[in-house]
């Protein structure tokens, strides 16, 4: 029940709830910008079309109107004029002519000029006033094949002529291959300003900026037209056309910034119009309503963030208190208490639980108290009492060695005897030094010494452990267990070796034999045995030994049982000085 997977399972329902949400919306809007972008880009051809239409119809009117001027009267007779008709003919002629040209020059909106050669009499009529037509026509024209249904596009010279459209005709039309022949030259220019106006007026209705293109010439702009932009666009246009398609659609990226590029060719004057135009503002709405739904969308993530984070503290995190209190109060710690400060339902439940854990921990108190008080009773009824075999072996050796006459010997046994028998009888304190219980262990084996002078001992107790307090009687039982179950049970001599050893303020006392020993089997099951609270059967032995030392000391304190390297039972008394707190803890 690790926190963090709590609160990502949290988040993952929410998440999982979120996602479809998000993929629907996320599907819908990619078919609607879809859509909207066909339709626009539908529309926005429409419009061209509807544009270059609208130019082609001028430019065919204009067509129309230098090819009917053949069928005048005065410009008929203007182009049968020779050398020889008269000045003043000429001059009346070329008068009215004039005043029929710019009438009709007058017509119409766009900014426009006639003029008329007549190859016979080398005369030239023009409402141009830039341009000196009959230097033109002789030098440049006349000679050259003139083609009767293509306009020409002429940039501006030095005699500052602005951009022009030109259109020319012959009379008759059979000599536009050998214009030599012509009795007649039309000629119509059409100021490209006129489409620049044109187009502004287009762009003032649209959302892109339109531009003519043709790739020999600059291109034709708006009066508020981007040049830079524009410059930069028309090698993508190139590339995306061809310059073979006659129209198309296709988007363009420039600075960062995606443009949908519509375009279509002017079968008329040979130029594509162009017309770009920003993504963006084409998608403003759905870009719009598509950051507003994210906005939502993240105030929604927020808020349930922020409610899985609510939920996890107010209603997780008081369960996982509850949950790990009540594992620790089964595993046997009635100390746990559940601190929450809240008033609400979790800590009247909280209150509870510790009114219940204390309940329990006094309950068990009291009967651990009683358990202890019933074992230190059953600890002084087994120091008051003799062991009478013992008794009655270490009498009979005095009987013997008075017999014998070995006084010296008896003496010793009478003292040894009795210095045993009066510790192990004094019942008033509980306690005692490492000294004086090696003192009792030394009279021990010394009686044991005398009757079987088959057992050998040493001692070995650092100075600096002698003066530790711990209870009596911990080190007799296992001493006595080593010579009635091991060396006792050996033909040979045995010997016992007590050692004692401090380590950073861990103390242990060793004591190994070279009895018989055990099997791994039995001391597996004599390890399982002490550490098995209860009561002893007949006599407490090494199980008292282990428990009186886990009471007073910890859990870390007590027996541990191993095989001696002398070839019989190892056992290693371990126990460390604590405070109260520290052994009541442990007991839990």
């Amino acid at each position: 029940m690790e926190k963090s997977n709590i609160f990502k399972k949290i988040l993952a329902i929410m998440a999982l709830l979120l996602i479809p949400f998000v993929a629907l919306y996320t599907y819908s809007n990619q078919v609607s910008v879809r859509v909207v972008q066909e339709e626009i880009q539908q529309n926005n051809r429409n419009k061209l079309s509807f544009l270059v239409e609208q130019i082609n119809a001028e430019f065919d009117r204009f067509m129309t109107s230098v090819n009917n001027l053949g069928i005048e009267p005065r410009v008929k007779a203007f182009s049968a004029m020779n050398s020889e008709s008269s000045t003043y003919e000429t001059f009346e002629l070329k008068l009215e002519l004039q005043e029929e040209l710019e009438r009709r020059g007058k017509t119409g909106g766009w900014s426009h000029s006639y003029s008329l050669y007549a190859p016979l009499s080398d005369e030239v009529v023009s409402t141009h006033g830039s341009i000196t037509f009959k230097k033109l026509f002789r030098d440049e024209i006349v000679n050259q094949p003139v083609d009767p249904f293509l306009w020409i596009f002429e940039p501006m010279d030095n005699n500052r002529v602005p951009d022009s459209f030109v259109f020319r005709t012959v009379e008759p039309l059979s000599a536009f291959d050998r214009t030599k022949d012509a009795v007649l030259i039309g000629e119509i220019r059409v100021d490209a300003k006129n489409l620049g106006d044109m187009l502004t007026t287009f762009k003032s209705d649209s959302s892109g900026d339109p531009f003519l293109y043709h790739p020999d010439y600059a291109p034709i702009v708006t009066r508020t037209a981007n040049l830079e932009r524009i410059g930069k666009l028309i090698p993508a246009f190139v590339k995306e056309s061809g310059m073979t398609e006659e129209q198309g659609t296709f988007i363009a990226s420039l600075d960062d910034e995606r443009y949908m590029v519509n375009y279509i060719k002017s079968d008329t004057i040979g130029w594509y119009l162009v017309e770009y135009v920003p993504l963006e503002s084409i998608l403003y709405p759905i870009t719009s309503s598509r950051n507003w739904f994210w906005i939502s969308m993240s105030v929604i993530a927020i808020v349930s963030v922020l409610a899985a984070f609510l939920l996890y503290k107010h209603v997780q995190v008081p369960i996982r208190k509850l949950f790990l209190a009540a594992k620790r109060l089964r595993m046997g710690d009635y100390t746990v208490r559940v601190d929450s400060g809240k008033k609400d339902e979790f800590g009247y439940l909280f209150d509870q639980f510790n009114l219940m854990s204390e309940q329990i921990q006094n309950l068990i108190d009291r009967v651990f108290e009683e358990k202890l008080r019933s074992r230190e009773a059953t600890l002084k009824q087994l120091q008051s009492q003799i062991n009478p075999h013992f008794l009655y072996n270490c009498l009979f050796f005095m009987k013997n060695m008075t017999r014998l006459g070995e006084h010296d010997a008896v003496m010793a046994m009478a003292v040894k005897l009795g210095e045993y028998f009066r510790y192990t009888t004094h019942v008033d304190q509980q306690d005692t030094t490492l000294r004086d219980e090696i003192k009792l262990i030394s009279n021990y084996l010394s009686i044991q010494t005398m009757r079987m002078s088959r057992i050998r001992f040493e001692i070995e107790i650092p100075e600096t452990m002698e003066e530790l307090s711990l209870p009596r009687l911990i080190l007799q039982p296992i001493v006595e267990n080593a010579i009635i179950h091991g060396i006792e049970q050996k033909e040979n001599a045995g010997m016992i070796a007590i050692q004692g050893f401090e380590e950073q303020g861990r103390f242990a006392v060793v004591i190994d034999d070279d009895g018989i020993g055990l099997t791994d089997e039995e001391l597996a099951r004599l390890r399982e045995t002490i550490n098995t609270p209860g009561e002893a059967q007949g006599s407490c032995g090494m199980l008292n030994v282990h428990q009186r030392l886990i009471h007073k000391y910890g859990k870390h304190s007590g027996l541990e049982l191993g095989h001696s390297p002398t070839g019989g039972l190892r056992v290693i008394v371990r126990w460390k000085e604590e405070d109260e707190d520290v052994r009541d803890t442990d007991r839990g």
